[in-house]
């Protein structure tokens, strides 16, 4: 069907339910922000494929809300849809609820899937509803009715995180989670989001693409811990693992029943941005509920020493990967045909190649000239650029190994820069640079260091839509939290936490440019003025050069500058034929 047509569907089985508006998120039941194909539900009714987005629909609208990020992209896809683009973060852009008011008659009835709705988002949702005279219906499901060709869920096989690359054994990882427990006077913990379950029992999977999760959900007591999982995925040989590290395994969808036989005696904390509101719904009246962010989130976010080592150990080989992908793409640019997509393949190819490499951590961005200008760029046949001896070409990729997730995004250009083109790239690398050297005392939050990253821009009046980093995971997700650095964000950094640093600069139909490192946050000095952290850049590929004017970067930029490619090269040299070795040597040389 045609989105207009879905869109028709959904309005019949609307009126058949007695509601006046529908609410489809891009979600599951686990709030993951990479989903499963079976829950794409969002995608399937609009035709917008970005990774964040709501669509609304009432009986003669529809409206979707997306991020920056999204802006261009939502726009080509839903250009005669019937779908309004509301560009979430401007100050004219209505929120759901305001929306709805602007659209609907008081008293109109509002439903949606409380399964694919954090607690925090639903009581949102109500709260809003309420205020404008609406009610709602919050557990409802219309697509799954529609939805004629809906793929499976995933059943493919979970595997054990062998302690060799996982560093922290299951007992350590619950002992860790029991003690917070005992601190909070809490009897029980629910796990809701995949990342934190697959975290805590060392298991990795394959159920959502680029992210090596599996569908589950887990409960850890004071003496005991179940992991409730769809049992054919688990053999024998994890199974015995499993319940040798005293885990109990249960079927998936028997935790609702589990929660539904707490006892006024429990007290069971859940994080509510991460436990759908269904589930929740189901623990009795009488168990009293601490909400608070997810224990195993706290704590897995401070990544562990040998965490850091495995890490290390994992960026020589992506970086090797780069180097000779790099190499490859500068030998044959202007001489055979390459195009976006093909760019892609070749990552992966390259990838593939090296020691505990699994999968790719996201599907590469790959936008040259104009395309780098979209935030997100997915390439299709459709759309994918053919790359020429000129202009800048955006690669923002990652790979998922046993011993660490990596995120790394160069823009290289491909020919002789502009003086313009050289102002927009030096802005970009001088707000990378100065995060990377940045010291700060214990408490700093994400919200002010993000402020490092932009001031150049912000000096020429030019700004980004996205986040200047992002935590990210340990063989998990690319994107994981608490931790980020952004405006909006107010969380301490703290030693051990992960985080990407990539400032970027966007002209829409003409480029866009954005540098990309992983750094960790680890310990600088304690003196009379208090204890003082710093960040470890930890990514290892050469910068491109071409495209610096000198005079802007300042003499200690240079310096961070060349002493990070003394530092690529050490690393990777050894790990290199005499060829590329060579040519790692030319593109790390100082400036």
């Amino acid at each position: 069907m045609e989105t207009s047509e879905k869109l028709k569907a959904l309005r019949q089985q609307m009126k058949k339910k007695d509601i006046n508006a529908y609410i489809i998120p891009h979600s599951d039941p686990h709030i993951s922000e990479y989903i499963p194909d079976y829950w794409k539900m969002r995608i399937w009714a609009s035709g917008f494929n970005g990774s964040a987005g709501t669509l609304v629909v009432t009986m003669e609208n529809a409206a979707l809300w997306t991020d920056s990020r999204y802006f261009l992209q939502a726009e080509q896809q839903l250009e005669g849809s019937g779908i309004e683009l509301c560009k979430m973060g401007l100050p004219e852009t209505p929120d759901i609820p305001t929306w709805l008011s602007m659209n609907l008659r008081k008293g109109s009835v509002i439903g949606f899937d409380g399964l694919v709705f954090s607690l925090n988002s639903a009581r949102s949702y109500i709260d809003g509803f309420k205020k404008n005279g609406f009610s709602c219906n919050p557990n409802i499901d219309i697509v799954s009715k529609l939805w004629d060709d809906r793929p499976d869920l995933p059943n493919d096989k979970v595997f054990a995180h062998e302690l060799e690359f996982a560093k922290i054994s299951i007992a350590e990882k619950l002992g860790a989670i029991r003690k917070s427990l005992l601190v909070r006077d809490a009897t029980a913990y629910l796990m809701c989001a995949l990342d934190e379950i697959c975290w805590t029992f060392n298991i990795r999977g394959s159920d959502i693409s680029f992210n090596p999760v599996v569908l589950s959900y887990a409960i850890v007591d004071d003496d005991t811990a179940t992991l409730f999982i769809d049992r054919s995925k688990v053999d024998s040989t994890l199974l015995e693992y499993l319940q040798s590290e005293g885990v109990d395994v249960k079927d998936y969808g028997k935790v609702f029943k589990y929660l539904s036989k707490l006892t006024k005696k429990d007290t069971v904390i859940i994080d509510p941005a991460k436990t759908n509101f269904q589930i929740h719904s189901q623990i009795p009246e009488k168990v009293k509920v601490i909400e608070t962010l997810g224990l195993a989130t706290e704590i897995k976010a401070r990544k562990y020493p040998a965490e850091v080592d495995g890490i290390r150990t994992a960026m020589v080989q992506d970086g090797v990967a780069m180097v000779e992908f790099l190499y490859w793409l500068e030998s044959n640019v202007g001489k055979r045909e390459i195009t976006e997509l093909s760019v892609g393949e070749k990552i992966l190819e390259f990838r593939s190649k090296r020691k505990h490499f699994v999968s790719e951590s996201f599907g590469s961005i790959v936008g040259y000239k104009e395309h780098g200008a979209i935030v997100h760029y997915s390439a299709t046949p459709e759309t994918s650029s053919k790359i020429e001896k000129d202009g800048f070409l955006l690669v923002d990729s990652g790979g998922q190994y046993l011993n660490g997730t990596t995120d790394i995004t160069r823009t290289v250009h491909l020919s002789k820069p502009t003086k313009d083109e050289k102002f927009d790239y030096t802005l970009v690398l001088k707000g990378m640079i100065r995060l990377a050297m940045a010291k700060f005392p214990v408490g700093t939050r994400g919200s002010q260091l993000d402020t490092l990253a932009r001031m150049a821009l912000w000096s020429n009046n030019i700004n980004y839509g996205h986040g200047t980093g992002h935590g990210v995971g340990y063989f998990l997700n690319v994107h994981e939290g608490p931790q980020q650095i952004r405006p909006d964000n107010h969380l301490p950094i703290e030693v051990g936490m992960l985080m990407s640093n990539e400032p970027g600069l966007y002209r829409a139909g003409k480029h866009g440019i954005r540098i990309e490192n992983l750094i960790v946050c680890v310990d600088d000095e304690t003196n009379d003025f208090g204890r003082f952290l710093k960040f470890e850049t930890l990514t290892l590929c050469p910068i491109d050069t071409k495209a610096i004017d000198v005079d802007m970067l300042w003499s200690d930029e240079r310096e961070w500058l060349n002493n990070y490619h003394s530092m690529v090269y050490e690393r990777l040299s050894a790990h290199l034929d005499a060829e590329h070795k060579e040519w790692l040597k030319e593109k790390t040389k100082p400036i």
